[in-house]
């Protein structure tokens, strides 16, 4: 059963680098949750020994953690699939859509590199590619949203990769279904730090070694029945041999899997409203705390996740300034992207804002 409350000592146990420096860096990598490795350990010891007769293991497991994903995303465990990453999921859909000539995908004008890039490969075939400019944050949504009519897709993240904006997905959803648009996508930055409902988008995908605390080279797709009836897979292979219309084309990253379901069942078990709602207390902390300093904060006020970023001019310099103290945040190139997750504590970002002040 989930703990009533996040006993925190424990938690933090749990994360030995924590008492060796601030991490406040979990929106580039997260640190490693518990029990991973053993659990990557069994598969090549123990089920992999077994050569291909552990293959029934082997699917069980990754059964087991598609199950997990789909009750953190509100999804039925058959429209979750494995992939190497983000990026391909994106570039396997993009492909895999029958758009052609005069139809519209629609982006942010500053959206994160591999949410746009598929989509102009296909400019070839005569797509058009729709770069939204975003006056302010707090009218991400609403210039989205927008624009979804008169295109064929809407591609977006659900949390800002820089600004740490979260996007009103129940607000594109509607947009998306008056105008007959697919609305696509990437939660990197929001699975494991905010709650997601995937059944109001045609994709959702992600990787899982930000805020699931897991390794690289494995992330997921979430897909609509809708969407998965109309893909046309761009790359085939034995799992996936026509008429089957599953992105699946080959074998998974087992030990991936196997360090995932690891590090999804000891979330679980904290509790995912727990880590939720730590997250969210954590992000309000943050951009308190640095407009208390007199920083620009970038973020806007509710309609956030887990990261929270302010201007600064040398934001390089003081990122390097504050590591040198074992103080870890991001350089976002012009601002500075800070990011806990519920193993951080708030003493640790009042420790980061008043090393902060003594180097700005």
């Amino acid at each position: 059963m989930p703990v009533l409350m996040l006993e925190m000592d424990d938690v933090r146990s749990s994360f030995p680098y924590l008492s060796q420096c601030t991490y406040l860096n979990t929106a580039t990598a997260g640190l490693a949750a518990p029990g991973q490795g053993a659990a990557a350990a069994e598969f090549y010891d123990i089920d992999k020994a077994q050569g291909i007769q552990g293959m029934e293991r082997w699917r069980a497991r990754a059964d087991a953690a598609r199950k997990e994903l789909a009750s953190l995303l509100a999804v039925q465990a058959h429209s979750v699939h494995f992939v190497g990453s983000t990026t391909e999921a994106l570039n396997l859909i993009a492909l895999s859509l029958p758009l052609s000539k005069g139809d519209r995908v629609v982006v942010a004008q500053d959206e994160f590199a591999s949410v746009v890039l598929p989509w102009q490969t296909l400019r070839v075939r005569g797509v058009e590619v729709v770069h939204v400019p975003i006056p302010r944050e707090a009218e991400r949504s609403e210039a989205l949203a927008v624009a979804a009519a008169g295109a064929r897709v809407l591609a977006v993240s659900h949390v800002h990769w820089r600004t740490g904006t979260r996007v009103d997905l129940a607000r594109l959803s509607a947009a998306c279904a008056k105008h007959g648009c697919r609305l696509i996508v990437d939660g990197a930055h929001a699975v494991g730090a905010v709650p997601i409902d995937a059944r109001q988008v045609d994709a959702y995908c992600a990787p899982v070694f930000k805020w699931l605390l897991s390794g690289f080279g494995l992330g997921f797709v979430t897909l609509s029945d809708s969407l998965a009836a109309q893909l046309e897979p761009a790359l085939r292979g034995y799992s996936n041999e026509p008429p089957s219309r599953s992105l699946s084309y080959s074998h998974v990253n087992y030990p991936g899997i196997y360090a995932l379901h690891a590090a999804l069942v000891h979330l679980r078990t904290l509790g995912w409203q727990h880590i939720h709602t730590r997250v969210a207390s954590l992000a309000v902390h943050t951009a308190f705390m640095l407009r208390q300093a007199g920083l620009d904060v970038l973020t806007p006020e509710g309609s956030h996740g887990g990261i929270v970023s302010f201007r600064h001019p040398h934001s390089g310099a003081l990122v390097q300034a504050l590591a040198r103290q074992s103080i870890f945040v991001e350089d976002g190139g012009a601002l500075v992207r800070v990011s806990p997750h519920f193993y951080n504590m708030k003493e640790e970002v009042d420790h980061f804002v008043s090393a902060l002040k003594r180097v700005a």
